[in-house]
């Protein structure tokens, strides 16, 4: 009997394995393979050196990532050695999000990415460039922005809640910003009836002010708190103040209070509550499979 159930057991494993892949022809994933064993030795040298190493290294990383983008296939396969980025999956499966940070020797970050969905009519997929304005984004927390004019920032969750039977994605995301402050983000990725992506959502009430997106800044190496709580449907960040009241407004002297806040998710909006009690042991767990990278324990290190 014994010997029976672990036979069943290492079958259905089986199964489940060659499945996952099982979408995709055979000649596709072998191509699909070499290009993730080529971007898996170029990607760390988008992080190594001076900034013209890096720039040149990130142009072939560009290459190599839209040429496997672009084979068939590509949805379903997992990219699971590129530990460097992001490769984020909403939790219906409906799109993908591939994501990556440039940095320059001045302490700012430039962002790449790439979001994947299916096209209604087609069911094909259909890669869209993410472009990072954000130098030129004025009022950002206000702002309705697009693939062309992006908010860049490295995302690591997908939040998805629906109201009504409508979806909101939410998206958790840091930006390095500059050698002085760091940042960190909630976003919202929206879908057209044609499948095209959109950024920001008036759905974040702080008492009386209502944004489309909510924007974090504080002192550069600060490990600032950004977690999702499935089991309580909320968002938990560190309560930022600066050091001291004269420092009001200068982001670089913002820090942790050792208190907490939330937006719970109520109607289609993510409702601020303040002063939580987050000690929860489930606030100890990270967001996402990654490990951290300089500076910030949410995201992947470069490898």
């Amino acid at each position: 009997m014994n010997r029976f159930f672990c036979f069943l057991i290492i079958s259905l494993l089986f199964v489940s394995g060659k499945n996952a892949f099982g979408r995709i022809p055979e000649g596709n994933l072998n191509r699909l393979k070499v290009l993730e064993d080529s971007l898996r030795k170029i990607g760390p040298k988008v992080f190594q050196g001076r900034d013209e190493t890096k720039k040149l290294a990130n142009q072939k990383f560009i290459q190599f990532m839209e040429e496997a983008l672009n084979v068939e296939g590509a949805f379903e396969y997992p990219f699971d050695s590129l530990k460097f980025m992001a490769c984020l999956t909403a939790p219906d499966k409906s799109f993908r999000i591939f994501n990556w940070n440039l940095p320059h020797d001045d302490g700012t970050h430039q962002y790449f990415g790439y979001v994947m969905n299916l096209d209604p009519k087609t069911k094909k997929p259909r890669v869209w460039t993410l472009t990072d304005r954000s130098d030129e984004i004025r009022n950002p927390e206000q702002a309705t922005l697009t693939c062309e004019k992006w908010y860049g920032a490295l995302y690591y969750k997908i939040i998805q809640t629906s109201y009504k039977r409508k979806k909101y994605y939410t998206l958790l995301g840091w930006d390095g910003n500059t050698s002085a402050t760091w940042k960190k983000l909630i976003e919202v990725i929206a879908f057209a009836k044609d499948g095209t992506p959109s950024f920001g959502a008036n759905i974040f009430e702080r008492g009386k002010k209502t944004t489309r997106r909510v924007i974090f800044e504080f002192r550069a190496e600060l490990i600032m708190k950004l977690n999702y709580e499935e089991e309580n449907k909320q968002i938990v960040f560190d309560h930022l103040a600066p050091e001291t009241p004269s420092a009001e407004g200068m982001y670089q002297f913002y820090t942790q209070t050792f208190s907490y806040d939330a937006f719970l998710f109520k109607k289609g909006k993510w409702i601020l509550k303040e002063d939580i009690d987050a000690r929860n042991p489930s606030d100890k767990k990270r967001d996402g499979k990654y490990i951290p990278p300089v500076g910030d324990q949410n995201l992947p290190q470069p490898r």
